[in-house]
Order: C-alpha cells, then structure tokens, then sequence
C-alpha cells in the first residue's frame, strides 16, 4: 500500500503528533498557552501526515478503506459548505474561538489524522501504541501530583476548583484523560504474555489514574473509567466464548448506562448523586445547542459558532433563571458538532463512530481469544466517547478520540486476510505497506510531502506568530505597540475586545473606539464586541 519508507514515516509522525498535542504548552507566550499550541501541532501534522499518504490513495481505495475514506471525505466538504454559508465570520471559523481552537483548520486536521491512523494501524502499530499511551500517562500522573503538591513551575492562573489540570488546562479535561488511561491500563492487566510483576505494576497505574480523578475534583472521570473497564469485561467474555453471560452483562451495563445518564439530566433514582450545579449549566448549554441545530437545519451556526449564538439561542426560562451565564461551547461534543454544522454533519459524524462500533464487532466476531492490545484501544474510545457526552472537545483530549477511530478502523480492514496470530496476538504482525518496494520516498511521494509541509506551515503558523505578537505588546503596556498587534492577522476577537476594554479603562476613548468600530466589522455575531462599542 505505502512504501516502507513512508509507512515508517507515517507511523512515526502519528505516534509523535498524538504525544506533542497532548504535553505541549507554550506558558509566557500567549494568552492561551495551551489550546492554541495543541492546535497548531495537530493543524501541521495532519495536513503533513496526509502529503504522506495522499500519492497512494488508489492502493488504499483497494485494500478496503473506501468507506472511512468516503465518510471522511463528506465530513470535511461539509465542513466546508457550513464555512461559506452559516454566516458567521469566518475568521472565527478557521481558527476557532479563544480557548478553544476547535475551528474549521482543526477539525480538518482530526479527520485527516483519522485517516493516517486507519491506514498504518496495525498488531505492531497497535502495540506500540499502548506503549506511548501508557508512558504518557505516567508523565501526566507524575505531573498531576506535582501540581497537587503546589509544585507547578508554571505559574498559572486557575480558576478551578483543583490545580490539578496536568498539561489539558482544565481539571475536567484531566480526569478525562485519566479515565481514558486507567482503562487501558486495566485491560493490559489481563494480558497473559505479561509476567506477574509487569500486571501488578499496571494494576498500580490504574489505581494511580484513580487517585488522579480523585484529586482533579471532577466527576467525568470516573463515569468514563467506569465505562471502559465495563467494555473491557464485556468484549473478554465475547471472546472467550461466553456468549450467553456477555450478552447478560451488556444488558446489565446497558440499562445502567441508561440510570447515569438520566441522573446526569437530574433524572432517575441515580439524581441525587449525580447531578450538580455544573451540570445545571449545561442543561442551559444542550438546550440552546438543540434550538441552534434545528433553527439552523443544513449549516448549523458556523465551525466554533456556539458563543456567538447562545444568548440567541436559549429559553427564556433559562435566561431569567441565570442571565448572566454564557458559554462558548454545547459541554456535549455531539451537540457541539451537530449546532456548528447542522444535521448533515452531525449524521456524518455519527456514521463515522458507527463503522468503529461495527469494526469493533467483526474483529470480536473473527477472533479465537483476547486479544488485549485492541481491546485497550477499544476502551479508551468508549472511555473517550463516555466523557465526550458531557465534556468540551479540548484538542488535547479529542486527538485521542479520532485517532482510536482510526486505530480500530483500520486493524479492523488491515487485519482482515492476515493470519490468525497477526490477529490474535498483537505481535510479531508484519507493518503494513512493507514488501518489496524501495527503502526511499518517491518523486510522487516527496513533492506531496512538500507542498504539505508548506501549506501546513502556512495554516498553522500565523496563528500563533500573532497570537505571541499581541502577548508581547500587552506586556510592554505601550497603546502604540498594542494597537497594531490586535490587527494582526489572523484576526482574533478577543484581542479587539479585550485590547478596546483596556483602552478604555485607562481613558483611551478615541483608541478604543477605532478598535472595537473594526471588531464589530469582523465579528458582526459577537455580543462582547456590540456590548464594549455600547
């Protein structure tokens, strides 16, 4: 399929992209030192990963993968259609809103990391995988204690209830990744091949993700640890043959599945205990993302779109209960997706979970025992999918999610005419695309790599160059410089709000005027932007 070459490439770059987006934060850079760093990586990397593999696209039609291609391809041309026509400014839809990122660029590029996952997944791929995960969270876990201890070299401003966010900037999206690593921790215990010490030793880990969830104070953690070691039981009794007691327990895990989400909504005997004023809030949230998706049927409200339409959007009981709450994002990634681009994207994005579900049940189906790396995998995407329901799509969490996607997809199509031991075993497989080709990339292949780089380059740079500009001139406490780096491009709404409240506050009248007068002609949607011109 690829040429050794660039599968080893490919296979690198992906392992490397997964570990830099999610470690990476850039402090005394920028106002966001954590999500606009993570979405230039994963802006670059993508479109780099896909100039990689884009010249072999008719051998990878043919092996299988012409479905999670088809699905990808209709995801990003209708991300593309919502771009030119829900009507919200789209210099908010390409990068994404402050604090979030989560635009047109990297939604892009997640759907294009899906794809370089599908293609180089693999038994060895696979294995190495768990590895990364493991060690990763390890780091974190350390890193997480450190900031429990009041350690953190980084001085930063936390709004939360924990310090105890590790590199994601939010205890929640912590306690996510924790439960997402406790999982796969777990079903590696179960591994046979391990000796007693190694099983011991990931028993410990997963105990250590536990303490972690304790200590980021957030509740996701452990629904979403709860749901992938649930997964784990269920998918090794369908393994091993037990039918009968796996169709049981997934009844049993199904109706309880049902009990915490209706506690979640304040609903069932399960209220009490699960419901807070947290998710009071985001009653507020799904409610005014529901009414964004079905007044807005085709397009949704635009790539990152929800802060400019909630205050539209809600009811009125809401807003008389709690005018002054706002948010910029559902706090459920399906409703997220489904208010920034409409239906069509939404049953996209469904369709594309639904081929994992249905590759998850084909290699079950095809398999003679436990295979305990794919089933790893397996639960950290339900652990992913379990937290994606009442959580924010930060990047450093959501790369997991579409690269699992990916991950089990593409074990699923390249496994299917291997040998039982590639499927069963996760080791000594062969990497996909090696045979007899050269050990060198061709013309085809270096030109694609090329011209991605330089696009990449070009996308996810400036961002962060401006972002670091502006930074730099806020610092200096100078109108003068401050002013022309709120214009740098790409434009950015927050520096004109927050560059036009500063002028004013400090008697600058005739200067804040200018600024937010260009503001509101770029983010004609922004309520901040009218409020501070008021």
């Amino acid at each position: 399929m690829l040429d050794v070459k660039a599968t080893k490439l490919l296979s690198f770059g992906l392992m490397s992209t997964v570990a830099l987006t999610t470690l990476l934060m850039l402090p005394y850079s920028s106002l966001d030192p954590v999500s606009l760093p993570k979405m230039c990586i994963v802006v670059f990397a993508g479109l780099t990963l896909f100039g990689l593999w884009a010249p072999a696209i008719k051998k990878i039609l043919a092996r299988g993968h012409r479905g999670v291609l088809l699905l990808s391809t209709l995801l990003i041309l209708q991300m593309l259609l919502v771009f030119v026509f829900s009507g919200t400014s789209l210099w908010l839809q390409m990068y994404g809103t402050y604090g979030r990122s989560t635009g047109l660029f990297t939604y892009i590029a997640l759907t294009l990391l899906m794809m370089s996952s599908a293609i180089v997944s693999s038994s060895q791929f696979i294995s190495r995988f768990v590895i990364l995960t493991i060690s990763l969270g390890v780091l974190l876990a350390l890193y997480g204690q450190i900031q429990h201890q009041g350690w953190d070299p980084f001085p930063f401003v936390n709004a939360y209830g924990s310090n105890v966010f590790g590199t994601l900037g939010n205890p929640n999206f912590m306690s996510a990744f924790m439960g997402m690593f406790g999982a796969l921790a777990f079903t590696m215990t179960l591994n046979k091949s391990f000796n007693l010490r190694v099983r011991i030793a990931l028993a410990t880990l997963t105990m250590a993700s536990i303490v972690i969830i304790y200590e980021t104070k957030s509740l996701q953690g452990y629904l979403n640890l709860a749901a992938g070691i649930i997964v784990t039981g269920i998918l090794w009794l369908f393994m091993s043959k037990k039918k009968t007691i796996a169709i049981l327990v997934s009844g049993l895990a199904g109706a309880g599945g049902a009990l915490v989400f209706l506690g979640l909504i304040n609903m069932g005997p399960l209220a009490d205990s699960l419901y807070k004023s947290s998710l009071a809030a985001r009653g507020y949230y799904w409610r005014a993302g529901i009414k964004m998706l079905f007044d807005h049927p085709f397009f949704g409200v635009g790539m990152d779109g929800f802060g400019e339409w909630y205050r539209r959007s809600r009811n009125l009981e809401d807003t008389l209960i709690n005018p002054g709450i706002n948010s910029d994002a559902a706090h459920n990634v399906f409703l997220d997706i489904a208010s920034n681009g409409g239906f069509p994207l939404i049953l996209i994005y469904l369709a594309i979970l639904g081929v994992v579900i249905l590759s998850v049940i084909r290699v079950v189906q095809r398999s003679n025992g436990f295979n305990p790396y794919f089933v790893a995998l397996v639960a950290a995407w339900v652990a992913y999918q379990a937290q994606s329901f009442i959580s924010i799509n930060q990047i450093g969490v959501a790369i997991w999610g579409w690269v699992l996607s990916g991950l089990i997809i593409g074990f699923e199509i390249n496994t299917r005419t291997d040998s039982e031991k590639e499927l069963n075993l996760g080791s000594g497989s062969k990497v996909v695309g090696q045979g007899k080709l050269g050990q060198t990339l061709s013309p085809a292949t270096l030109v694609s790599v090329f011209t991605a780089v330089l696009i990449g380059t070009l996308v996810a740079v400036p961002p962060y160059v401006a972002a670091n500009k502006y930074y730099k001139a806020l610092k200096s406490g100078d109108a003068l410089v401050l002013q022309p780096a709120t214009y740098a491009k790409p434009y950015d709404r927050v520096r004109f709000t927050f560059t036009a409240s500063n002028f004013a506050q400090n008697g600058l009248n005739d200067r804040a005027l200018v600024v937010i007068r260009e503001g509101v002609k770029l983010f004609p949607n922004s309520y901040e932007a009218w409020s501070i011109l008021a």
